[in-house]
């Protein structure tokens, strides 16, 4: 079970997403960092400069330099207690503090002897607690004065300074890469509508074409995706010509068995001999097995990718007059209710085929009234490529059917009354055509008093 997501846009978008925001995230660090560490040279070049006053003061003090007036650093908060701002002067061997700043109070900065001892004659930065436990950020050195004696000199700054002042800068960041992200999102989101438009208009056309509005798909295209048109062009010509031959010999297969079969019909129908009886029986069977396979193989031969669809209305009202003539002969009344706009998807003839089997199934068993029932369903059809439906209800008043002769009846060429004209494969062809194009046949009981019969068929 993969947890990527099957849509090539989720992907897309996905992958963007993540890698847009580890590069913020990553931005952001890197550019705190480097900000901190500004920040921290900065503040040690203040403390150097104050360090090399101390040196310089206490080099001309002479005698006096550790015991007399304290140096002046010009900085009010070296002599404010506990503000974070100290000096300290150090025996560098043996550690003993020979003078502090006024801020310290009396108190010195904990130093360690490591510390002590890996002091040179450069700048050291380090970082420290002070006497409140407040973190300082301090400068040492070691020096020796003309006396000839090695003293460590201290100088320390408030190191809060120095992360109030990144913390203030990471916000101020943060805020400006959220309305980076915000627009990169939405950059983003264009170029994704952008790059993906033409695989959107290749679906587009290529729904077009398996409704039967066109016949091809357009050929401008990117470079990366024309190819993918011209093979499905190809794909298509070739789908519609293997269609042509087998409706080509699907109809010189008629043909070719039509002719025997009539003749020897016609011979065997001058006499009643025995074999001449059997002649005609048999005959009678070729000839309905042949519709039926010959039916059912240019149903397989129907082309399901390119489709083509039919306007309903004018197709059921046409075949509304003509049937209706045929019933008033028979004393049959055929009512129609339909609604306008509707559009099968398929064939023309497929649909004809199955509506006038179902009608002239409906004429044959009613004793005065055929109804004709079109309208939309909001079902939706899984084995269709069009999702919506339509369905149309046959309804006669004649004597009906038992749930038990309702499944026997769409057989291949069952007849439950062999007085009724006809080879008894209507229903079973209209099964096949309905099958064929992903809709559901179902046999009823007719408010009427009859057989109801409603198909399914997918609408465009």
């Amino acid at each position: 079970m993969t947890l990527w997501p099957k849509s090539l846009s989720a992907r897309l978008l996905l992958t963007s997403f993540a890698w847009a925001l580890f590069a913020l995230v990553a931005t952001g660090l890197v550019l705190v960092s480097a900000f901190r560490t500004t920040v921290e040279a900065r503040f040690d070049d203040t403390l150097g400069v104050y360090l090399a006053m101390l040196v310089a003061q206490l080099s001309e003090a002479q005698d006096d330099r550790y015991g007399g007036i304290p140096p002046d650093l010009g900085e009010p908060r070296f002599v404010l207690p506990l503000s974070g701002w100290y000096w300290m002067v150090m025996d560098a061997d043996d550690g003993e503090v020979m003078q502090t700043s006024e801020s310290l109070a009396g108190d010195v900065i904990d130093l360690s002897p490591d510390f002590i001892r890996s002091v040179g004659f450069t700048l050291r930065q380090s970082y420290a607690r002070g006497p409140a436990g407040d973190p300082l950020r301090l400068v040492s050195r070691r020096v020796a004065f003309a006396d000839g004696r090695w003293v460590l000199v201290v100088v320390s700054g408030e190191a809060a300074t120095i992360a109030d002042d990144t913390a203030a800068f990471g916000t101020r960041l943060a805020l400006y890469l959220g309305l980076f992200a915000v627009v990169l999102v939405a950059v983003t989101f264009i170029h994704w509508r952008i790059s993906l438009r033409p695989l959107t208009a290749l679906g587009a056309e290529l729904q077009a074409v398996r409704e039967g509005k066109v016949r091809h798909v357009s050929t401008k295209f990117p470079t990366e995706i024309a190819p993918v048109a011209d093979a499905l062009n190809t794909l298509i010509d070739a789908n519609q010509a293997t269609l042509e031959r087998a409706r080509r010999h699907v109809g010189n297969l008629a043909h070719a068995l039509k002719t025997p079969l009539s003749v020897l019909l016609n011979d065997a129908a001058g006499t009643s001999e025995p074999l001449a009886r059997s002649v005609r029986e048999q005959v009678n069977t070729m000839q309905r097995q042949v519709r039926y396979y010959l039916d059912r193989a240019q149903m397989a031969a129907q082309d399901r990718f390119v489709a083509t669809t039919t306007d309903v209305g004018p197709v059921i009202d046409r075949m509304h007059r003509a049937m209706s003539r045929l019933g008033e002969a028979r004393g049959l009344e055929l009512t129609l209710e339909r609604p306008d706009g509707l559009q099968f998807a398929g064939e023309q003839q497929d649909f004809e085929e199955i509506v006038g089997n179902l009608v002239d199934n409906g004429m044959k068993w009613a004793d005065t009234t055929v109804a004709i029932r079109v309208m939309p369903s909001g079902e939706v059809l899984p084995g269709s490529a069009f999702k919506r439906a339509f369905t149309v209800a046959i309804e006669d008043d004649g004597p009906g059917l038992t749930e038990a002769e309702r499944a026997e009846v769409v057989s291949r060429g069952k007849r439950l009354d062999q007085t009724k004209p006809g080879s008894g494969l209507g229903l079973s062809i209209v099964s096949e055509l309905v099958e064929l194009y992903g809709g559901r046949l179902e046999l009823g009981a007719a408010d009427l008093g009859g057989l109801k019969v409603t198909v399914v068929l997918p609408r465009a």
